[in-house]
């Protein structure tokens, strides 16, 4: 089901209802106060706090216009014209706990999501001509539409839209002539499964704590955090321990994994030792009919996607989930699971090394996330991603690797310790960075361990979503002329933050209060600068070798997000010393005359410039042919693709290390998810460059 699902739908039919007008009073007053304190702390701890006045009030407006209808379905020109009274006074509403424009929005609010929902009603039971000459145009999807009428146009459109999209996606997958002679009830089984698509994400939303007024509570602290920076984020106790997981060498996990099946989203995979493996109810090959978290309604899943079941579990819910099961011999049933954490230790959430090998033998590392243990941080654990790098590292020597690749592409950051740590691995000892806090303070950031674990040629594979902890270890390795940098510029990232509880009291307590407060605040409290002085804040870190990858497509980076610091500079460490220049000019002319005349990666610039070219934006038909006749040019593009990936001879062989062979055979979930990445980086032409430059860093 590939549909441009607008998911700021926020009603379930028949479900509609407001807790009572005193509950209502005391939430909206309880968010006054939580957003008052958001200023405070900003004002105290961030690194460069803004002030609460009329600019920041506008921008507030406008983030939480933005977070309750990004896709501008629900409101109307004239609507925003009503609320617009408060443009410029949200800063007295902040700075004196008042709550006058948040109970004014939830009624709003309310109002036209109930709108929405009979609409949406009315449309699900209303056929409509497949090939009319009409569109959703760029210019209805930027702008709000002015007044109710013309949001119904607007809604209409892409409802619309959906269906024919579904519509095509089936003719796709059954390609037989006998669909063309059932467009009619293609059609209402796409408008049908439309409709509970929409549905299901109104549930979603909706069955947020306190519901509709919960939700817009929540969206408003969200909004004024986000006005200081873009990484300043308001969370609850169960958001903050979904970000400090995703970050961590364990996670909060069901244990199952979703994929398409016979009968809609199928469970796929249980991991072992997991709760879904554990409880002893639950099948690969089972189908998801429904999801229940407990308190809340049951959601109907069973013409959903994977994605949409995925984003359903997901998200901030700290209770238990009961999945409506159907089994391989027909039989319906209910089982109960609780998130328990677990070890990351057999998914592509962790490190994996393995030696190419061709001409010469090159180990190669991919590093996901700058993942740590939370609970055992502050006392020096040793669980953390530079721990685990370090043994990939020893395992790759026993394997005789001649030079290393280190893969940051698409990671995020996370710890800074870990970075450190990490750069410590390569370097032998000294700064490898330094911070600066709001009072202009400068610290430095220090590998204090003499020696390293890995002295030999080093090349880091970096891209447009390499970011923070990231940019740190690829800013001081390129600064120490340690690595060879190659990709894409990274994504700009040079900030740190920390989780606070919400309050603005800092004493012996604090971490007890770490355990039981309710609300949280992640807080960017230092600027983090590269040994020479310069930051990556913004601009990212230069590759010394540029090679285009799929972050080409996307737009989005650091400079692009709203109120994102600027870039600012320092003076350079003076105990920092760098090791003997690289060739990077001779290795910068093999790769320029290398990605000239190298077929595949010619072809894979070729891919990209077309997808670009697919994707961006322009008005969408209406008409089932046109749509179908898109896909078919969409599907054509792919696998031509797909022809020039395999035609492809690679001058080495990917081979997991010696020790991962042996876990492979015992562990069949492990060998598959294995595969599947080796299977990926088999069609990697940024792999394929950083071999080919690797070998020419080997001494000769």
């Amino acid at each position: 089901f590939t549909c441009s699902m607008k998911s700021a739908l926020l009603l379930l039919t028949g479900l509609w209802f407001l807790p009572a007008k005193h509950a209502r009073a005391q939430l909206t007053a309880k968010t006054a106060d939580n957003a008052f304190l958001i200023t405070r702390m900003a004002e105290i701890y961030h690194v460069q706090p803004r002030a609460v006045d009329k600019e920041f009030s506008a921008d507030l407006f406008s983030q939480m216009i933005a977070a309750l209808d990004a896709d501008k379905i629900y409101f109307s020109g004239e609507d925003l014209n009503q609320l617009k009274s408060w443009q410029y006074t949200l800063d007295q509403e902040l700075l004196n706990r008042k709550a006058v424009f948040l109970d004014a929005l939830i009624s709003l609010f309310g109002k036209r999501i109930r709108q929405t929902d009979s609409l949406l009603d009315i449309f699900s039971k209303t056929s409509f001509p497949l090939n009319t000459g009409d569109s959703y145009t760029v210019a209805e999807d930027t702008v709000f539409a002015y007044n109710d009428g013309l949001r119904r146009i607007r809604l209409n459109k892409l409802f619309r839209r959906n269906v024919l999209e579904t519509m095509a996606d089936e003719y796709d997958e059954n390609d037989s002539p006998r669909h063309e002679l059932k467009a009619d009830s293609l059609e209402s089984a796409a408008r049908k499964k439309v409709w509970h698509a929409f549905k299901r994400d109104i549930q979603r939303v909706l069955q947020f704590n306190d519901g509709l007024p919960g939700f817009v509570c929540n969206a408003w602290c969200e909004s004024v955090a986000s006005c200081f920076d873009p990484h300043t984020e308001f969370f609850s106790m169960a958001k903050k321990e979904e970000f400090q997981a995703e970050l961590g060498d364990k996670q909060l996990q069901f244990g199952f994994g979703l994929a398409d099946g016979k009968e809609g989203t199928e469970i796929s995979r249980l991991k072992p030792g997991s709760p879904a493996y554990k409880c002893g109810q639950i099948h690969e090959g089972d189908a998801v009919l429904a999801l229940q978290w407990e308190g809340n309604e049951e959601v109907d899943v069973s013409d959903g996607s994977p994605a949409e079941v995925s984003a359903l579990i997901s998200g901030d819910h700290p209770k238990s989930l009961t999945l409506t099961l159907k089994k391989g011999d027909g039989s319906i049933r209910k089982v109960t699971l609780q998130r328990e954490k677990a070890e990351v230790d057999d998914d592509n959430s962790k490190v994996r090394s393995f030696v190419i090998k061709g001409a010469h033998r090159i180990g190669f590392i991919s590093l996901p996330a700058f993942y740590t243990d939370w609970e055992s941080d502050a006392s020096g654990s040793d669980k953390g991603c530079a721990d685990d790098v370090a043994k990939e590292i020893l395992k790759l020597k026993k394997d005789s690797i001649e030079g290393l690749i280190l893969d940051l592409r698409y990671n995020g950051g996370g710890s800074m310790t870990e970075a450190i740590a990490l750069a410590g691995i390569f370097i032998d000892v000294g700064p490898v960075g330094m911070t600066k806090n709001k009072e202009g303070k400068v610290f430095t950031m220090k590998d204090v361990n003499r020696g390293s674990v890995y002295d030999g040629p080093l090349l880091l594979l970096v891209n447009g979503f390499s970011a923070s902890a990231s940019e740190v270890l690829a800013g001081t390795l390129q600064d120490y002329h340690r690595a060879l940098i190659v990709g894409s510029p990274t994504f700009g990232k040079a900030t740190a933050q920390v989780v606070l509880p919400l309050d603005t009291v800092f004493d012996e307590d604090h971490l007890e209060r770490m355990k039981s407060a309710e609300n949280f605040i992640k807080v960017t409290v230092e600027r983090l600068y590269r040994v020479n002085g310069s930051s990556a804040q913004e601009t990212g870190v230069i590759p010394d070798i540029l090679l285009r990858d799929f972050t080409a497509t996307r737009s989005e980076r650091e400079k692009t997000l709203p109120f994102a610091l600027d870039n600012k500079t320092i003076d350079s460490n003076k105990y920092y010393h760098a090791y003997p220049a690289l060739p990077v000019e001779r290795l910068k002319t093999f790769a320029s005359s290398f990605t000239d005349t190298c077929a595949y990666i010619k072809s894979f610039n070729q891919f990209l410039d077309g997808l670009m070219a697919l994707q961006s934006p322009k008005d969408e038909s209406l008409s089932l042919q046109k749509v179908r006749a898109d896909h078919v040019k969409m599907k054509k593009f792919l696998e031509d693709r797909d022809r020039s990936q395999s035609s492809v001879s690679l001058p080495y062989e990917i081979q997991w290390n010696e020790f991962e062979k042996i876990r492979m055979q015992a562990d069949e979930d492990l060998r598959n998810t294995n595969l599947q990445l080796t299977s990926v980086l088999s069609r990697d032409p940024g792999l394929l460059l950083g071999y080919q430059l690797a070998t020419r860093m080997l001494p000769q």
